[in-house]
């Protein structure tokens, strides 16, 4: 049973903890306001983006096919003008620490589910992830890059670019920001190749291509590829942060019940030393008149 010293003691272990879960939630809940904006303008970005490349593709889709036809490339309506493997990657983006809630775990087991299924090669993005990774999977070979859990760094994200840019199919997983009390684990799926657009198609805008067709259409690969990794990364730091306000929330309120019954317990155990006093106190009075009455 515990004593008075040591309920005052863990009173104010867990107090200290409860400061620290509270910071730790006003950092995260910050973090997210300021991420949920920049994704929100990086979708209408690429949106916008992706709208134009098709509208490029469209407009010139025999010229696209008469440069593929040169370079004899034949893939069933689909081109690519990047160098690739072949082969297939699946990224996992987690965390490098830990107090991110439950959205790591569960997307850890959806890409951990894919991995055991298919025979792709495996990439992981966090310490964190690889951890968990290398409890499972300790003989399997990996690729393991690091990004930092409170920004977008260029260089560390452009050396995982070139890593995985090599691949004919990325499939990435990582958690989805749906709302403030709502992430998902999702799979987003890049594909190396570009679909040419269906015989017939009717031009939406034509377009001048300087220096080249084949060098704009390698540029647009190439860029909203990059883009479309780097909004990925973004979706997973804001469905992080959402899930750490969560997660942090709810450690405020079991704190407050573990304090509640310490508290309690407390004021019970000072009930019992005074009752004990008033006992004694009795049973000397008492004493003493027996003794002198």
């Amino acid at each position: 049973m515990l004593d008075e010293r040591s309920i005052k003691a863990e009173i104010a272990q867990i107090e200290g903890l409860e400061t620290l879960v509270r910071a730790y939630g006003e950092v995260a809940s910050v973090r997210m306001k300021k991420t949920r904006d920049s994704v929100l303008a990086n979708r209408d970005f690429l949106t916008e983006l992706s709208q134009v490349f098709d509208e490029v593709r469209i407009s010139y889709a025999e010229e696209v096919s008469e440069l593929t036809r040169r370079m004899g490339l034949k893939r069933r309506g689909k081109v690519t003008f990047l160098a690739h493997n072949g082969k297939v990657v699946s990224v996992l983006l987690s965390a490098n620490t830990g107090l991110y809630g439950e959205i790591v775990q569960s997307t850890f087991n959806l890409f951990m589910a894919e991995v055991r299924k298919n025979l792709s090669e495996v990439t992981i993005v966090g310490k964190h992830g690889l951890g968990l990774f290398l409890g499972e999977e300790k003989n399997r070979p990996y690729s393991y890059f690091d990004l930092p859990d409170d920004r977008v760094e260029t260089n560390q994200l452009s050396n995982l670019v070139k890593h995985i840019v090599q691949y004919e199919e990325i499939h990435v997983f990582y958690g989805k920001f749906v709302s403030v009390i709502k992430q998902v684990p999702t799979t987003f799926e890049i594909s190396a190749e570009i679909t040419l657009p269906a015989e017939g198609s009717k031009s939406v805008t034509k377009y001048i291509f300087e220096p080249s067709l084949e060098k704009i259409l390698m540029f647009f690969e190439t860029e909203i590829f990059a883009s479309l990794l780097e909004q990925v990364v973004r979706e997973s730091l804001l469905a992080k942060y959402a899930s750490r306000v969560l997660a942090m929330d709810r450690a405020d309120g079991n704190i407050k019940e573990e304090l509640t019954k310490l508290v309690f317990e407390k004021s019970r155990i000072n009930h019992r030393v005074l009752n004990r006093k008033q006992l004694n106190s009795l049973t000397g009075i008492a004493i003493f008149e027996s003794y002198y009455g």
